[in-house]
């Protein structure tokens, strides 16, 4: 298992990697298990990691139905991160400071 830590200081989102083939990730998002092509999270890694190096877009990550999971915007007023599921919609607002550790956690560091 995985997890890469999202959090405004204050409150903190646990992203987990429960398995993975080589089509399908499972995660595990607090207490729900969304279902995602591995491709569809390697295109969020990369948006997320351009995004960071630029302070400026968004990354979303979607799951096997198409539907919005997470979505992290970079913009000059900081960074929002929201989190859908059918139960709950979760907000954090922060600045870019907070996004080098889930940068790391992610594992695409080293390739841009």
């Amino acid at each position: 298992m995985h997890t890469i830590e999202f959090s405004d200081g204050n409150d903190s989102v646990h992203v987990v990697i429960e398995s993975a083939t080589r089509e399908r990730l499972t995660l595990k998002i607090n207490e729900n298990q969304i279902v995602t092509f591995v491709t569809a999270y390697l295109s969020f890694s990369e948006a997320f990691a351009a995004a960071f190096h630029d302070l400026q877009g968004t990354a979303t990550l979607r799951d096997i139905d198409g539907n919005e999971v997470i979505d992290v915007n970079f913009s000059h007023r900081g960074v929002r991160i929201v989190f859908r599921d059918p139960l709950l919609e979760k907000t954090l607002q922060t600045d870019q400071s907070y996004m080098t550790e889930p940068m790391r956690q992610i594992g695409i560091w080293n390739r841009l």
